[in-house]
């Protein structure tokens, strides 16, 4: 099967390896350490008749650490590969770390040029700046309505930190929040008490 992974790159200078929990049945992680969340859950679900096209996300703020943990990104998809059979190949998307509106313009266009049509996509939105996960989720909603995706999972590692310490990590399944994001898209309404109503409906389901 064809599938889209987008992953965020971090900027700062670190990335532990981390063994991440899973309270999620639906997402079956390693026992063994990863840097990066997606690449626990993908060794544990793709296999060889898998083709996985990995577009990395790096935003560049004028140092070089992105190009560090690029490379450790992909050692480790490299391992999952040879351990699953699975094919991969890879697509950088670099931008400037600005907040620039034509910035995130060409980000997501840069990003949906990169989706195939009719293919499953899967998420981590780990680390990055703030407004990545904004436009990716803009990007997401566009290849689900336009090109006939299917929107797997978009995760996130959670750590427990304790004594400025972190002594637990959890992978988190943020497609609920995605959801919520463009619930709003599906009310249709000009009233504005009638339309808090269809609100409540549609978060009830």
């Amino acid at each position: 099967m064809k599938k889209i992974i987008i992953c965020n790159i971090p900027m700062r200078e670190y990335v532990a390896n981390t063994v991440y929990s899973s309270e999620d049945r639906s997402l079956l992680v390693s026992d063994k350490p990863y840097r990066y969340p997606i690449n626990s859950l993908l060794s544990q679900a793709v296999n060889a008749e898998d083709d996985l096209k990995i577009i990395l996300l790096i935003k560049k703020d004028g140092n070089t650490f992105h190009e560090k943990n690029t490379a450790d990104y992909k050692q480790e998809i490299e391992e999952v590969c040879r351990n699953t059979g699975a094919k991969a190949e890879f697509v950088s998307i670099d931008t400037d770390f600005s907040q620039e509106k034509e910035n995130h313009e060409q980000l997501m266009k840069r990003l949906v040029d990169e989706i195939d049509t009719g293919v499953h996509i899967m998420v981590d939105i780990t680390y990055g700046p703030k407004d990545l996960p904004i436009v990716i989720f803009s990007a997401l909603n566009f290849a689900e309505k336009f090109l006939k995706c299917e929107i797997d999972n978009i995760v996130y590692g959670q750590a427990t930190f304790k004594d400025d310490k972190v002594v637990g990590s959890t992978i988190c399944d943020m497609i609920p929040l995605y959801c919520l994001s463009s619930v709003t898209n599906t009310i249709k309404c000009d009233e504005p008490e009638k339309a808090r109503q269809m609100l409540g409906s549609l978060l009830e389901l």
